[in-house]
């Protein structure tokens, strides 16, 4: 069977090859009755356009990028999840790239999407910085950040999208809840310290504590890994202080899992001992013994949020209206009370 092609449809339609394309891919205006004229000709031969070919013929490749740090983390699947959903709801397909916090693997990733020239991308990774986005910017391809540091937003405040978190609100929500359990002694397990968001969560802590009270110089902090073995390590740590922490607030809820479980190897009874709050809100973290207490995030609503944003930042740089564009937003945090708090054992 011979393949129809846009040639056939012009010919049948008695108009030109860009004519059917301006048509197809709504290019530019073209009078109803010769787009009519374009439409029964495709429906009369059965003319069922190439994705690719259509995609070319209007600059576009429905396709976007997804920068990830680390797929094995439990955060990742409910945000691409997200991603994907809206995606695939506006006919865009999403290619995945899992960095591993590699700097060299984030670059390449960068490269390669370049080259297959998506639409637009989406970096969720700490390691993601102005430089790169300025590669991105400068092949016309429209970016979201999550969660990015103070100096790269201002210095990007119209050009790239942010969503940020409101790590102040759930945070403080679990410092009071914290200190009317009658807790006084806190440590607090960061993120890797060369990372700036590990500082924005463990400032976040300090400042709550301080507005109840607490001093910075009395609060414990130890750097994890944002890895359970990284919250089994500090706890080993903690535990050889002279007065070890009552309280313990984990930068991630990995971490809190490691504190949680070599507490058990220590025989720590968590929360009889140790009352731990966590920060994410991971699916696993309803199903430990005890269940965690833990700020949540939104995770799912977050891969909504960045690709609703990315895509509307799509149409404004289409329609030639870049300022109409919402370049950023706000995430909201709030904790959660499960059985892993309870009031101070002394």
């Amino acid at each position: 069977m011979k393949r129809i092609t846009m040639r056939d449809v012009a010919e049948q339609a008695g108009v030109s090859k860009s004519t059917v394309s301006h048509v197809l891919n709504d290019t530019r205006f073209v009078t109803e009755e010769t787009r009519q004229r374009v439409l029964d000709a495709i429906e009369a031969l059965g003319y069922h356009p190439s994705q690719i070919a259509r995609s070319l013929a209007a600059d576009h490749t429905n396709t976007v990028g997804l920068l990830i740090s680390d797929i094995g983390s439990p955060f990742y699947p409910p945000v691409i999840k997200g991603v994907e959903e809206v995606a695939l709801a506006h006919d865009y397909t999403v290619f995945f790239s899992n960095i591993s916090y590699d700097l060299d693997r984030i670059v390449r990733s960068i490269h390669t999407m370049i080259d297959r020239r998506i639409d637009g991308a989406i970096a969720m990774s700490t390691r993601f910085s102005s430089e790169m986005a300025s590669e991105l910017l400068d092949a016309q391809i429209p970016t979201v950040v999550l969660d990015w540091d103070d100096e790269a937003m201002q210095a990007y405040r119209d050009r790239v999208g942010v969503l940020s978190f409101d790590f102040g609100s759930g945070i403080k929500q679990a410092t009071r809840h914290l200190v009317d359990l009658g807790h006084r002694r806190f440590a607090h397990i960061s993120g890797p310290l060369d990372v700036w968001t590990s500082h924005r969560r463990r400032d976040a802590f300090i400042d709550a504590l301080a507005e109840f009270g607490i001093p910075a110089d009395q609060v414990m902090i130890v750097e994890g890994n944002l890895q359970i073995e990284g919250g089994r390590a500090a706890l080993r740590q903690l535990a050889e202080s002279d007065q070890p922490p009552t309280a313990i607030f984990a930068a991630n809820d990995l971490t809190a899992l490691g504190v949680l479980w070599e507490a058990r190897k220590l025989g720590l009874r968590v929360p009889e001992d140790i009352s731990l709050v966590g920060l994410d809100n991971i699916p696993l973290v309803e199903q430990t013994t005890p269940a965690l207490t833990t700020v949540a995030l939104p995770i799912y609503d977050i891969g909504q949020a960045a690709m609703t944003m990315l895509l509307e930042i799509i149409r404004c740089n289409d329609d030639n209206q870049p300022g109409e564009c919402m370049m950023s937003q706000t995430i909201p945090t709030r904790l959660i009370v499960r059985e892993s708090t309870a009031p101070c054992p002394d």
